[in-house]
């Protein structure tokens, strides 16, 4: 049969292809037409074909089971969580702490856990009422320069490898619990969850609260003092985040963001509370010349633009807010609020 090749012309034209030419007749007369080398353009009638450049590489051992849209709302998330963070280690401490976030990536458990030092500092978290279990991690060298300042110490750098103490853990731990409650307050609106500390662990290979391929959320921060820095991290697996994950779109984020909880309301009203505002009351006003006022004397009497028996106006930083009746308290003035003034009397500025 004319259309089976022999060996000879099946070699020939495996060199070809490894040779990259296909110029010129093949060997023999085995009837082979010349091919072009140059490249052949899709066309309609091609099946619709696709170069390398319109192919996106895929790691089915690592699936990406977060889109990009939430991993941005995560990223926007953990860097307000870094700058409240901050806040609160330099009050603890006191001293300047700088939290930053590094990056939030997406990976499997194994590759996490394979990534902390031994010993370390972990502690396994719940996120209530979701479901499962979360992993806030610090670095032993960051631990260790916390210890020394809380201790006494000048908060210098150490070199150290060992398990903590009983009394180094209960410090920590103290730690550990308010950023999980600056947690919380950035979580807020996403959901209500309330942060609860499950168990304390120093070797990551007794931690396993996912299996190894589970993907995970890894939110990665760097906290700077004056002399030492250290990470700290915080994993997520998926199926912990996996209930709340469409709220970490955006959309839902941004829309989120107009919105009060009432533990937002609260917080809130405390500050509130403690800011300092000048009082003043209005009891007339009146109009005088430069001659009249430069003539005053003691005793002159000065005629306001008001009946004595009619209402004071309380003003707030300047504001009319209230009316009142003057009257004493003992040996002080006083003056007694009647009403809530809802909108600004004018000429009373």
């Amino acid at each position: 049969m004319s259309d089976i090749l022999s060996q000879e012309e099946v070699d020939a034209l495996l060199s070809a292809v490894s040779s990259g030419s296909f110029g010129g007749e093949a060997a023999g007369d085995s009837g082979f037409s010349s091919v072009s080398s140059e490249p052949v353009e899709d066309s309609p009638s091609s099946g619709g074909m696709m170069d390398d450049s319109d192919h996106s590489r895929y790691d089915f051992r690592r699936p990406d089971r977060v889109s990009k849209d939430q991993m941005r709302t995560l990223q926007n998330l953990h860097e307000g969580y870094a700058r409240q963070f901050s806040t609160s280690l330099t009050n603890f401490l006191r001293t300047f702490v700088e939290t930053e976030l590094v990056s939030v990536d997406q990976l499997t458990y194994s590759e996490f856990i394979m990534s902390i030092s031994n010993p370390s500092c972990i502690y396994v978290f719940r996120m209530e009422p979701l479901e499962g279990l979360a992993i806030f991690e610090i670095n032993p060298s960051l631990v260790f320069f916390i210890i020394d300042r809380l201790f006494g110490g000048l908060g210098r750098p150490v070199e150290l490898s060992r398990e903590l103490t009983l009394i180094e853990q209960n410090v920590i731990n103290r730690i550990v619990q308010r950023g999980l409650m600056d947690l919380r307050t950035v979580w807020e609106h996403i959901g209500a969850f309330n942060p609860k500390i499950e168990t304390y662990e120093t070797n990551p290979q007794f931690v396993q609260i996912a299996p190894s391929n589970e993907t995970v959320i890894l939110i990665s921060l760097e906290v700077r003092m004056q002399n030492a820095s250290g990470l700290m991290s915080i994993c997520f697996p998926y199926m912990v985040l996996e209930s709340v994950i469409n709220n970490l779109s955006g959309e839902s984020w941004m829309s989120s963001q107009g919105t009060t909880t009432s533990e937002t309301r609260e917080i809130m009203e405390q500050e509130l509370s403690d800011v300092d505002i000048g009082l003043s009351t209005v009891i007339g006003n009146t109009k005088l010349t430069i001659r009249d006022l430069l003539q005053l004397q003691r005793g002159d009497v000065i005629c306001l633009d008001k009946p004595y028996d009619s209402d004071l106006i309380v003003q707030l930083g300047g504001k009319t807010k209230m009316a009142g009746r003057a009257g004493l308290i003992g040996r002080k003035k006083a003056v007694k609020i009647t009403k809530i003034i809802e909108q600004e009397v004018p000429g009373c500025e």
